[in-house]
């Protein structure tokens, strides 16, 4: 009976699709077949693709892919090695599948950006339970290192002895806590357990490096860099660890406190803000930059701040010399005549054309 149904809903497919050739399908369907509108739109995009899709769409009709299956093989296969997937998808899960789609596709950092635009912490009193309800969305990164620290703050919550263990759930709940009360009190140190982010990021030998399975921008890697320790882990297109690479230094304690020290405020002309603050690179560690305090400067942080406008993710370069309150000029990457400018500016003496050159 679930084949039947199945191969029934390839002909729906393809009637769906007779329909949409004529433009007779829209996001008013949803309401007559009591779905959602991205339910509607999801149905149209597989009917589309299986038209150029035979093999799969033969499998599908033989019942052996599921509707969950069907949706996300179709966005990982094209008409090079679809006759493949007709053999591999149905003995693959659809989550699993949803995920080869992901990596298929590198992210640009509009996508990034997107993401961060999309995330949210609500709040809400249930009076009748007295308690605080949450929910909430965090980004790719910043996701990564929430769960990351949370988890640590709450492993380390070891009972007295001879006390049962709180469940994890409460446990995390109490580490949500110690870092708001580390807030509250101005103390840095959450919980003495805790050491900096340590990502671990994995690259494939084709498509993007992805955090916690979530495919990143190349550029955003670079962004890592001054905050957390990156760990690479080069993994086969079966996902399967190859090699452990050497983990990036972050820079260190001692040197971010000093430039932050240094600096004091966001280091873009005109603008104020003292913290959050990032400490970037004003050459990019991946162009040749070092970690040196002639390289960087700090920058105010946050979905409004002026570290996502600035080099490798941004259309923006910071450049100059940062030990000097006037010493930084904010120029755009495809400015060349500026760029050319500012170097002349900055050449040794030596280098500089003087008044008798040819």
């Amino acid at each position: 009976m679930v084949r039947v149904q199945r191969a029934m809903r390839v002909r729906e497919l393809a009637l769906i699709r007779v329909l949409d050739e004529r433009g007779r399908i829209d996001d008013s369907l949803a309401a007559v077949d009591g779905v959602s509108i991205r339910e509607v739109r999801q149905t149209v995009a597989t009917a589309r693709a299986l038209e150029d899709l035979p093999s799969i769409a033969a499998v599908a009709a033989a019942g052996r892919l599921s509707d969950a299956q069907l949706a996300q093989v179709v966005r990982v296969a094209d008409a090079s090695d679809e006759h493949l997937w007709a053999q591999r998808a149905p003995d693959w899960s659809p989550a699993d599948l949803a995920q080869r789609a992901r990596e298929l596709r590198t992210p640009t950092i509009e996508d990034a950006q997107t993401r961060r635009a999309a995330r949210e912490l609500r709040t809400w009193w249930d009076p009748d339970q007295g308690m605080l309800r949450l929910r909430g969305a965090l980004p790719d990164v910043d996701g990564a290192t929430f769960e990351m620290v949370v988890k640590q703050i709450a492993e380390g919550m070891r009972p007295a002895p001879g006390h049962p263990w709180e469940t994890f759930e409460r446990r995390s709940a109490d580490a949500l806590m110690r870092m708001v009360e580390a807030y509250r009190e101005r103390r840095t140190d959450v919980t003495t357990t805790v050491p900096g982010a340590h990502l671990v990021v994995q690259v494939p030998v084709s498509g993007p490096a992805t955090v916690v399975g979530i495919p990143l921008p190349d550029q955003m890697v670079e962004t890592l860099r001054a905050s957390a320790r990156i760990e690479p882990h080069l993994v086969d297109e079966h996902g399967d660890l190859v090699a452990i690479g050497r983990t990036e230094a972050v820079v260190s304690a001692k040197v971010k406190r000093a430039v932050l020290l240094r600096d004091g405020k966001c280091r873009i002309r005109g603008c104020a803000v003292r913290g959050p603050l990032d400490v970037h690179h004003l050459i990019p560690r991946s162009w040749g930059g070092t970690d040196t305090m002639v390289n960087l400067a700090a920058v105010c942080a946050g979905g409004s701040g002026h570290h996502g406008a600035l080099v490798p993710q941004g259309p923006y370069i910071l450049l100059g010399n940062p030990n000097q309150p006037d010493g930084l000029v904010l120029l755009r990457v495809d400015d060349l005549p500026a760029l050319a400018q500012l170097a002349t500016e900055h050449a040794p003496r030596s280098a500089r054309a003087g008044p008798d050159a040819a």
